[in-house]
């Protein structure tokens, strides 16, 4: 009975690979595009800090770094975030955006001594439209205001410098 199941599941994926297979060459399903796009607004309301648009991260690289208070590996990153922000690399090029819909982001804001602008996006529409993966992810902007890179996972000060200097 086990054979027929591994074999049945090998047989679905076969299948699968097949029809994307196919459906590449036919032109239907096309890998991401890599080329630098325009990024999205950003919330318009703050939680803590000033309210920050585009238009004022516009002339130099930025960090958007999308979080949730109850992200254990947000939790993990939180103090590295501060101490970028507080750098001479981060201090004014940080953003972060907090899809939670609760108030436990005081308490996390309050905890790390976040400096930077915490903006809202409770209904996650800002995170769809950066196409975020996932929490945390942190979105690398050019001067120009398009996106130069994303990084998931946790960030450290360095990798975080590094993104930073890449995008400018």
């Amino acid at each position: 009975m086990l054979g027929r199941l591994l074999t049945r599941r090998y047989l679905l994926r076969t299948a699968l690979a097949a029809l994307a297979l196919a459906l590449l060459a036919v032109g239907l399903l096309r890998p991401a595009s890599t080329a630098p796009r325009a990024a999205p607004a950003l919330p318009g309301r703050a939680l803590s800090g000033t309210p920050t648009t585009l238009a004022a991260l516009r002339g130099h690289a930025a960090v958007v770094l999308f979080w949730a208070p109850w992200c254990i590996p947000c939790q993990h990153e939180a103090p590295a975030v501060e101490r970028f922000a507080r750098s001479p690399a981060g201090q004014g090029h940080i953003v972060a955006v907090d899809d939670d819909y609760g108030s436990s982001w005081r308490a996390f804001v309050r905890k790390y001594h976040w400096s930077f602008p915490v903006l809202a996006d409770p209904d996650l529409t800002v995170g769809d439209a950066y196409r975020i993966p996932g929490i945390p992810t942190t979105v690398f902007l050019g001067p120009d205001g398009r996106i130069a890179s994303m990084s998931s996972g946790a960030q450290t000060v360095a990798s975080l410098t590094r993104g930073l200097s890449a995008a400018a």
